[in-house]
């Protein structure tokens, strides 16, 4: 007897990626998001939001001044539910490449998911955080 598996998949859509540019240095493909992000480096932490991730790096908003050449920690609130009910934060490590105004970008070094805490949750989407990210 032969048995079936059936498999539900979530709705996929299409996305259209960016043609790479020629001076582009970048390896990895950058798709733009809007997600909160808590990051410390050294001394300093801060609220954000990614505007853009890839599987190198992200480009993100700051509220505190970050170096280049500084390691950072980012706490990202990941969109995508662990079996559908459980919220998820990528925690990545890594360099920072570039700095501009309120905004700086990291090289990954190492990346992982972990379960959210319900209080990172709340400050994740707490009108203290979202205008700090739209501030920066």
């Amino acid at each position: 007897m032969v048995r079936r598996l059936h498999l539900e998949l979530p709705d996929m859509r299409p996305v259209s990626i960016p043609a790479k540019r020629k001076s582009e240095r970048r390896q990895n493909v950058r798709f733009p998001m809007a997600l909160a992000v808590h990051y410390s480096a050294a001394r300093k932490s801060g609220w954000g939001q990614i505007l853009d991730i890839g599987s190198g790096g992200a480009l993100f908003t700051i509220d505190q001044p970050l170096k280049l050449g500084q390691r950072v920690d980012l706490c990202i609130a990941w969109p995508v539910l662990l079996h559908e009910k459980v919220h998820l934060n990528l925690i990545a490590v890594g360099v920072i490449v570039r700095v501009e105004e309120g905004r700086a970008a990291i090289r990954f070094e190492r990346c992982s998911f972990r379960t959210s805490s319900s209080a990172f949750r709340r400050h994740a989407l707490s009108p203290v955080a979202q205008s700090a990210e739209s501030h920066a």
